[in-house]
């Protein structure tokens, strides 16, 4: 009789508020560069991100506004998110995260937007994705695209950080591809 293989640790560490708080930096440098401002939409992180980059000393200016649309009725007041895209692709998609960094960037005096939805708990048993998978959305004018991150089944708050600071690299190497073209 052979031996189940070993599962798989998940080796990935969770940053802590030091490093969140210099990946905010970080960004926040690099669009004050630019001359560049940030805006910014947040379901599962509920505002930490917006928290971290108010945070920043001397470069909170960069950050134009964050909407926390955690429900699907705040998605679409403060959105404009169709609630029917939510029904048919479920609130935790790439067309969702799209769609809430394209309309964070119209409606904000920004260049760059980050748009972060997912589960950092237990999912809805209506959703296709499980628990610990969030999409970032990142938007610049004409153009966005999303990343999908899977973290697995973690602590809320494990999620929310990695969730964090995933959204905070992307928005850097963004910001640092946009510089250089």
């Amino acid at each position: 009789m052979s031996e189940a293989p070993e599962q798989e640790r998940d080796e990935r560490v969770v940053p802590d508020h030091g490093q969140l708080k210099s990946a905010a930096r970080a960004l926040l440098a690099m669009l004050d560069r630019m001359e560049w401002k940030l805006a910014t939409a947040e379901s599962c992180t509920g505002g930490f991100l917006s928290s971290l980059l108010t945070d920043v000393e001397g470069l909170s200016h960069c950050l134009d506004r964050g909407y926390v649309c955690y429900s699907v009725a705040a998605k679409h007041d403060m959105l404009g998110i169709d609630p029917g895209l939510i029904d048919e692709q479920g609130a935790v998609s790439e067309p969702v995260a799209r769609a809430l960094a394209e309309n964070s960037l119209c409606l904000a005096d920004a260049q760059l937007s980050l748009a972060i939805t997912g589960f950092a708990g237990a999912s809805d048993p209506d959703e296709s994705e499980g628990a610990g998978v969030a999409h970032i959305g990142v938007a610049v004018p004409d153009q966005s695209w999303v990343y999908r991150v899977d973290y697995g089944e973690r602590p809320r708050r494990d999620i929310r950080n990695m969730v964090t600071l995933a959204a905070l690299a992307i928005g850097l190497r963004t910001a640092k591809d946009r510089s250089l073209s």
